[in-house]
């Protein structure tokens, strides 16, 4: 026998023009948060150099906060019933200022 969550509807003080704003942020928000997170892990991945382990260290954490950001973003929006999309919609005309063009990670040679 299989279980099922009664379906609950959701009211707020939101109007439909002011939900689809918040879903709008919200689901921006959540596409950030989850580039952030894979930039950061990048990062994690590809550091070197003389402070490698509290700057490994401090990516972990920039990681860790990033994803708990993330669900939460997500869950309001669920909460809201958004449905959350963590997957950027491709763009014939992607953004110049998004988090993956303005922090290319590459490991480099470093020298001191």
């Amino acid at each position: 026998m299989t279980a099922t969550m009664p379906k609950v509807s959701i009211t707020g003080t939101l109007g439909k023009a002011e939900s689809k704003v918040v879903g709008v942020v919200l689901q921006e928000a959540l596409t950030d948060l989850i580039d952030l997170s894979l930039i950061a892990k990048q990062a994690h991945w590809n550091v070197v150099g003389p402070h490698f382990r509290s700057l490994h260290l401090q990516l972990d954490d920039l990681v860790a906060d990033s994803r708990q950001f993330s669900d939460a973003v997500a869950e309001r929006a669920a909460a809201l019933g958004i449905s959350p999309d963590g997957v950027r919609a491709p763009s014939p005309n992607p953004p110049r200022n998004s988090l993956r063009d303005t922090c290319p990670i590459t490991r480099s040679s470093h020298s001191s």
